[in-house]
Order: structure tokens, then sequence, then C-alpha cells
């Protein structure tokens, strides 16, 4: 089958992925996500992790917002919350190490692509995504909050691959 990635992208093996621009106020969020992209780009096997100096290529991100919604309130106070909805969202784009140009200054998929729907059905545009995760609120919420951060961070680290190695 071999690659099927972009051919805007169709030079570049090697990325360098510093850590992430956060715009959230939530703390320690830039590595996690990071580590989280890093992580999903080394299984995928498209693209290589190295040095800015040997890299063809530099994934920018910045977490733009996190955001809570309800899910499912409780069975007697529809007002009180027992289920969030969390998303990441995330915006990104590929520069030149050598000048920090974007790589491609038009989506290499035409003007008006979307990618495909995320978890909830929603379409994004290319270079941002949503990471979603559902958040049960239980008496230890800050664990859980945390928990639900690092899987919302995975689920946007996966679809910044399919975008990048896949076009999707």
């Amino acid at each position: 089958m071999g690659e099927v990635k972009p051919s805007a992208y169709s030079e570049i093996e090697n990325l360098y992925v510093p850590t992430f621009k956060n715009d959230t106020l939530e703390p320690r969020l830039a590595v996690l996500v990071t580590n989280a992209v890093i992580s999903a780009l080394q299984q995928d096997g498209t693209y290589k992790i190295t040095t800015k100096e040997k890299a063809d290529a530099v994934l920018m991100g910045t977490i733009r917002q996190i955001r809570r919604a309800q899910q499912r309130s409780t069975q007697t106070e529809v007002l009180q919350s027992r289920e969030l909805l969390e998303t990441m969202q995330i915006s990104f784009r590929l520069e030149d190490p050598r000048t920090g140009k974007n790589v491609s200054d038009v989506n290499p998929f035409g003007e008006n692509h979307f990618s495909g729907p995320n978890s909830t059905g929603q379409r994004t545009r290319y270079g941002e995504i949503n990471g979603q995760t559902s958040l049960f609120l239980d008496r230890n919420f800050e664990l859980s909050e945390r928990q639900a951060l690092s899987i919302a961070a995975q689920d946007a680290a996966e679809q910044i691959v399919a975008q990048l190695a896949e076009g999707w």
C-alpha cells in the first residue's frame, strides 16, 4: 500500500515537534498534548521525529480552548451535572525549519476541505481539531478531570496525525 500522505507533504520525512503553545489556563497541558502527539506520530510511522536541525518541517501547535458541556444530569435535578463532555480545541500547521514559513500556504486538499466528522459528528477545518472525552463527576473531580484531559489529548493527537499522514 505505501504512504498516503498529502502530496504537499511528499518531501517531508522528518518532523520536529516543539512544545505546543497553551492559550488556556490549564497548567501543564502543553507538555501533555505535545507528548501525546509525538507518541501518535511514532506509532503511525509516516514521519520520523528528529531535532530541528535535521527536520524537513516543524509541527507547530496551539491549544486554543478547553470546553466542558453537560452531557448528562442527575435524575432528580437537571441543573446538576453527572457527566460532562470535555472538548480540547487545537490548531496546528507545518513550518519550514529554516525560514519559519508555512510549508503550504493553502490547504493541501483544497480551499474548502473539511476533515471527516469527529466523535460527535462535528466537521473541522484542516489544521483544526477537537479532541474529546466524557468525564463523570465523582468525589475526586481533580483526578477525574486530569485523566479526562489526558484522554482528550490522545484523541486530539490521533486526529492531528490522521490529517498529516492520511489527509483526514
